[in-house]
């Protein structure tokens, strides 16, 4: 399963938010203590407010806290480009699901690319004051790296 694409669930707040974090590392070594690791953050916001744009972004927390990446213990050098990133540099996100949109959308894009395939499902959002399903928002392959900084855009 070390290859195998990744599907992200988004179940959106009340404030039409979510943030959650994945971690990967060999499994098998203590090379996690090395830096040998994957720690990304996964944040869908509007920019705004009021804004109808939500932001769904993937960073690189290893990077931005390797003082908090392994057991609470620093790491004593991290690499973006380590090698257990490496070999599983070509792993995708190969859908991501949002639960719990205000509205259908106009248009869904990575950031600076072209629009994605994607299929609305009707329901309440997240913010929503009766009670119902949810609406659902799923984004087909979207071609983006479990490995790499990025952001997909949906316009509501």
């Amino acid at each position: 399963m070390k290859y195998d694409p990744f599907t992200l669930r988004v179940a959106l707040n009340k404030s039409g938010s979510a943030r959650g974090e994945l971690y990967l590392d060999d499994g098998e070594t203590f090379s996690h203590r090395d830096g040998k690791l994957i720690w990304r953050e996964f944040v869908a916001e509007k920019p705004l407010k009021q804004s109808r744009i939500l932001r769904l972004t993937s960073k690189d927390l290893a990077l931005e806290k390797p003082d908090d990446a392994v057991d609470g213990v620093a790491l004593k050098r991290f690499n973006p480009a380590n090698e257990f990133a490496k070999s599983i540099e070509e792993v995708r996100v190969e859908k991501v699901v949002i639960i719990g949109l205000s509205a259908k959308p106009t248009s869904v894009k990575v950031e600076g690319g072209k629009d994605l395939v994607w299929e609305y499902t009707a329901g309440v959002g997240a913010g929503g004051k009766k009670e119902a399903v949810a609406s659902v928002l799923a984004i087909k392959d979207p071609k983006v790296l479990v490995t790499k900084d990025w952001a997909i855009v949906v316009q509501l």
